[in-house]
């Protein structure tokens, strides 16, 4: 029987996961409630809803691999932070769910599982390519010569907390002053309640593209994302995230306001865009890809 990873992708709001096979096939896809594996003792939670997987389905997977909205240490063995989840937090979640288990555990990023997604499904290959993911924050990933960045400490690639000047906003980071403050879903809603309380959040770019608010938001995601290429000088960009995925979001509007942003002629004149796609599933298969690579790699 072919190899499977038990894929987990922990959002804000939700835990979904399901079994891929060598082949990125899924079966068993299942969303929850992220609150399931909150709180106090989260590891034996995790470890819980793992072990009632497997009992349902009937599978036992060759390794577990988990998408958390964390900051995580280089090694890829523990939570440093959660600030929008309780109880995860400075947790050895590597160590403590293997000696739950029994089995393999490959934690990272919930944004670099999307990441790992989308180069596979979109053939996308370079010696550096960036991805910038926007929902209720601003995820960045940077991978160079087909490794993603990490850093010293583990955090690399925490795009949406460069800081701006005079932006007193308090972010969930502990910082004051974070980009992701006037760029991201978070920002979306406050412009929402403040410029237009009586319509929603999904209506704004269908009903208020063209006026001062929504476009002084769309010109505030395109300077995080050209700071960065006018750093890096990418192969390839990605563009994704839920806000991104929203009715009559621009992006021919997004490209443009890069664009003028970006350094020219070049990268400018070379710029390479590619979106992810809006489906549930991509974390879940990211998550089987690290894994599968990581098992590949202690073989040989």
């Amino acid at each position: 029987m072919a190899p499977t990873i038990l894929g987990m992708d922990i959002g804000g709001t939700n835990l979904r996961s399901g079994f891929v096979n060598d082949r990125y096939e899924l079966n068993g896809f299942r969303i929850s409630s992220s609150q399931l594996i909150c709180g106090e003792n989260a590891p034996e939670k995790i470890a819980a809803y793992i072990r009632g997987e497997m009992a349902k389905t009937g599978q036992l997977p060759a390794a577990v691999a988990i998408g958390f909205p964390s900051t995580l240490d280089r090694a890829r063995k523990r939570l440093l932070s959660t600030p929008n989840l309780d109880g995860l937090n400075d947790l050895n979640m590597v160590e403590q769910l293997e000696d739950s288990l029994c089995l393999p555990v490959y934690i990272d990023r919930d944004v670099n599982l999307l990441f790992l997604y989308d180069c596979y499904a979109n053939r996308i290959d370079g010696d550096v390519i960036i991805g910038c993911y926007v929902g209720t924050g601003f995820g960045n990933v940077i991978a160079i010569g087909g490794e993603i960045l990490v850093g010293k400490n583990g955090v690399a690639a925490e795009l949406g907390h460069i800081p701006v000047r005079e932006l007193g906003l308090d972010c969930p980071c502990g910082n004051k002053g974070c980009v992701e403050m006037i760029a991201s879903g978070k920002a979306l809603k406050m412009l929402q309640e403040r410029f237009y309380p009586n319509d929603t959040i999904a209506s704004l770019f269908t009903l208020h593209m063209n006026e001062p608010p929504v476009q002084g938001l769309l010109n505030d995601l395109a300077l995080p994302i050209a700071t960065e290429i006018n750093i890096l000088d990418p192969d390839e960009i990605i563009l994704g995230g839920g806000v991104l995925q929203m009715e009559g979001f621009p992006k021919a509007a997004l490209e443009a306001a890069i664009r003028e942003h970006t350094r020219k002629p070049y990268p400018e004149r070379a710029l390479s865009f590619h979106y992810s796609s809006e489906k549930q599933e991509n974390g879940v298969i990211g998550a089987a890809i690290l894994a599968f690579r990581q098992l590949q790699k202690q073989k040989g």
